[in-house]
């Protein structure tokens, strides 16, 4: 599927969603097509990853209460691709930025949701492992301000 067709259906949801519509929100999610994490920055792109994020997280709203497994899958879904689109060579700075930011603000969320979750063993598990592999990941990639310096951009 292109981006055009993929970013017709988000907005047709959108434009005609219910809240009984998760399920097919979540569909067009698993749908979306790689150039939706890059690695060219255009306005559609920046536009269809943005509307992604939205949907991943509305799927995680509906799940949160109601089946905790599957809220947190989407959560660790949507890190995998964010994680994926900042680790590609290709892929836009601006893009991989974005993304990084994005991944700290759903690590911070993910922490949020195991701490509240009623096994805590299992959950604390949880946590102390995103925790480590959020560190790890961030390490690897040596992202921090000076890396963004030295490629050129200025904020």
């Amino acid at each position: 599927m292109d981006l055009n067709t993929w970013q017709d259906l988000i907005s047709d949801w959108y434009e005609n969603r219910k809240h009984d519509q998760v399920e097919r929100l979540e569909a067009i999610l698993y749908q979306a097509p790689e150039s939706v994490f890059g690695p060219e920055l255009t306005d559609e792109q920046s536009k269809a990853i943005a509307c992604w994020l939205d949907g991943c997280l509305r799927v995680f709203q509906y799940a949160r209460y109601q089946n905790h497994q599957k809220a947190y899958q989407i959560l660790q879904y949507t890190c995998a691709k964010l994680e994926q689109a900042a680790c590609q060579p290709m892929t836009d700075i601006l893009i991989k930025d974005w993304s990084l930011k994005r991944l700290q603000h759903l690590t911070v969320l993910a922490l949020e949701f195991c701490n509240q979750q009623q096994d805590q063993s299992e959950w604390q598990q949880q946590a102390n492992s995103l925790i480590e592999l959020h560190v790890a990941l961030m390490r690897s990639l040596n992202w921090n301000e000076s890396r963004k310096h030295d490629q050129g951009l200025r904020h």
